[in-house]
C-alpha cells in the first residue's frame, strides 16, 4: 500500500519551513507572529542621570536583536536635557512633563495599556540602563508558551541585581518559581508577562501597578504580593541573561522629592 502525505514549503518572515504535519506549520507560524511591546522609562539631566541619553540610545540600538515584531514605548520622564532623536521605526517616544505627579509607576501603567491596546501578545517593562541580547527572544518564547502565562510574571537572570536567584554572571538552564517567596521576589529592572495576565490582574481603574501608593520604589513587590493572593505566580527564566548597569539616579530623586 502506498501512503500519500502532504508536503509543505512555506516562507514566514523570510524563514523557510517545510514539514509534513499541519500543526507543525501552525506552531511555527504562530511563534513567528508574536507581537511584543516594551515599556522603557528614561530621564536625562545633569542632576540625576547625566548619561541618560547614552543609556536610551544604546537600549534602542540593542533591541535590533529581537526577531519578533515589536515596539518600544519610551517615556521621557521630565528630562531637563534634550534626548537624542531616537530615529527608529519601532520607537514611540512619549514626553512626561512632571515626573513627581505619577512617578515611575505612572509611565509603567500608561505603557502597559498602550501595548495592550496595540495588540501586543507579550509585554516587557524595563529599565533603560540595560542592553538587550538574543537571549531576550528565549524570554519572549518561554512566556508565550508557558502553561500559566495568564497568571504569571517573569524575570531574567542578571549581573545587576543585589542578590537572590536572579543574580548570575551568565544564563542558567533552569526555570525557578519565586511565588510566595517574600525574601526573593522578582526584581523590577526587567520583567514581562502575557497580555492575558493584564486582564487577569488589572485594577478597576485599568492600571496594573498601584501608582497611588507606590509611585516609585516597591511597586513590583506590591504587584507580586497582590497577585499571589489571587493565584498569581512569579518565575525566573534562567535562559535569558540581561546585562544591567544599575544606575541609581532616580533613587536619589525619589528620596529628595519625599524629604
Amino acid at each position: 500500500m502506498l501512503i500519500m502525505r502532504k508536503f509543505y514549503l512555506i516562507i514566514i518572515n523570510g524563514d523557510i519551513y517545510h514539514h509534513f504535519d499541519d500543526y507543525k506549520i501552525k506552531e511555527k507560524f504562530e511563534m513567528k507572529n508574536i507581537k511584543v511591546g516594551i515599556v522603557v522609562t528614561t530621564h536625562f539631566s545633569n542632576e540625576y542621570r547625566p548619561e541618560g541619553d547614552i543609556y536610551i540610545e544604546n537600549y534602542c540600538e540593542s533591541a535590533k536583536c529581537i526577531k519578533y515584531p515589536f515596539k518600544i514605548y519610551v517615556f521621557d520622564n521630565a528630562s531637563t536635557k534634550k534626548l537624542p532623536k531616537l530615529d527608529y521605526d519601532y520607537v514611540d517616544l512619549i514626553r512626561v512633563e512632571d515626573q513627581s505627579l505619577r512617578g515611575l509607576s505612572g509611565t509603567w501603567n500608561d505603557g502597559i495599556k498602550k501595548a495592550v491596546n496595540d495588540g501586543c501578545d507579550i509585554i516587557i517593562v524595563s529599565n533603560d540602563d540595560i542592553e538587550l541580547n538574543k537571549s531576550v527572544n528565549i524570554f519572549i518564547e518561554r512566556i508565550y508558551d508557558h502553561d500559566f502565562n495568564d497568571k504569571s510574571i517573569y524575570g531574567p537572570v542578571s549581573n545587576g541585581v543585589l542578590g537572590g536567584i536572579q543574580r548570575q554572571s551568565e544564563s542558567i538552564n533552569d526555570i525557578v518559581e519565586l511565588t510566595n517567596n517574600n525574601n526573593n521576589m522578582l526584581n523590577g529592572f526587567f520583567w514581562g508577562f502575557a497580555k492575558e495576565f493584564y486582564f487577569s490582574f488589572k485594577m478597576e481603574n485599568g492600571n496594573l501597578i498601584d501608582e497611588k501608593n507606590y509611585p516609585w520604589g516597591g511597586n513590583e513587590e506590591e504587584l507580586q504580593k497582590r497577585i499571589w493572593g489571587d493565584g498569581g505566580r512569579s518565575f525566573v527564566l534562567g535562559n535569558c541573561f540581561i546585562f544591567h548597569r544599575k544606575i541609581r539616579g532616580w533613587t536619589r530623586f525619589h528620596i529628595e522629592a519625599n524629604t
